[in-house]
């Protein structure tokens, strides 16, 4: 498909080359055949700068605007390609030449999305697609039974219809990756939250265990242990009142 774009435009550029004789002043003629020759030669970046001199000796030569915009397709720089094709288009009356002037920046938007597509492994912005898809209905509007346009813009429909399929699949894998995160995110938080409650009621228990060594005891036991102190205090009195009495008889005897 490619080449199909590259050898349309090629054709497109002699036929405009026909015509690049008509209204110009010598200066601008001139400059113009040199940027056709240089086109030829395959130096695009010189025929651009030809063009532009060209322009600047007659901005209403609307032919150097054309070439201009087919060099500069040429060279990689689509954006200038666009602007010089747009200029031509707003600058022309003929409707055979503004379709084939949209269908060559629809050719642009379509070889950079490739070309992108290419160095960076994957693909592109789908609105390079739209643009493209734009540019071939346009261009069939002037000119409806275009075949290239029509190719072309059923190539285009269909790269970017697969390009929704698969930003839609992105989306959707993106979406499901950031629930899943943002759920872990939480679960960690909740853990973190136990552990540290975990903590707090560890040393509440180790402090409580401090200011009562028996924090457990239970109540049974309780009962258990006041009787047993109870015993231990009667025993005492027994043995407290045992000697008072024992103090008592002595206390009788010796005063006898």
């Amino acid at each position: 498909m490619i080449y199909k774009i590259k050898k349309y435009i090629c054709s497109l550029f002699l036929i405009v080359v026909s015509l690049q004789f008509h209204g110009q002043s010598i200066e601008s003629k001139m400059k113009l055949s040199q940027g056709n020759q240089d086109y030829k030669n395959g130096d695009f970046k010189k025929s651009s700068s030809s063009y532009e001199k060209s322009l600047s000796e007659d901005e209403k030569n609307i032919d150097a605007f054309y070439n201009s915009g087919n060099s500069s397709y040429m060279n990689g720089d689509f954006e200038s390609a666009r602007e010089s094709f747009n200029s031509f288009i707003s600058k022309t009356n003929n409707i055979d030449d503004k379709s084939k002037a949209h269908y060559n920046i629809g050719n642009s938007f379509l070889t950079e999305y490739a070309k992108e597509a290419k160095e960076k492994g994957k693909a592109p912005s789908s609105d390079i697609l739209k643009n493209a898809v734009k540019e071939y209905q346009q261009a069939l509007r002037y000119s409806p039974n275009d075949k290239d346009a029509r190719y072309n813009l059923s190539y285009a429909m269909k790269l970017l219809q697969n390009q929704q399929k698969q930003d839609q699949e992105n989306k959707d894998k993106d979406d499901k990756d950031q629930e899943n995160k943002d759920k872990d995110d939480k679960d960690q938080e909740n853990n973190k939250d136990k552990d540290q409650q975990g903590e707090k009621d560890k040393e509440k228990e180790e402090k409580d265990k401090k200011k009562d060594p028996k924090p457990n005891e239970t109540k049974e036991q309780a009962i258990k242990n006041l009787d047993a102190i109870n015993n231990d205090e009667q025993k005492v009195l027994l043995k407290v009142n045992k000697k008072k009495g024992d103090q008592k008889k002595k206390s009788k005897i010796k005063d006898w």
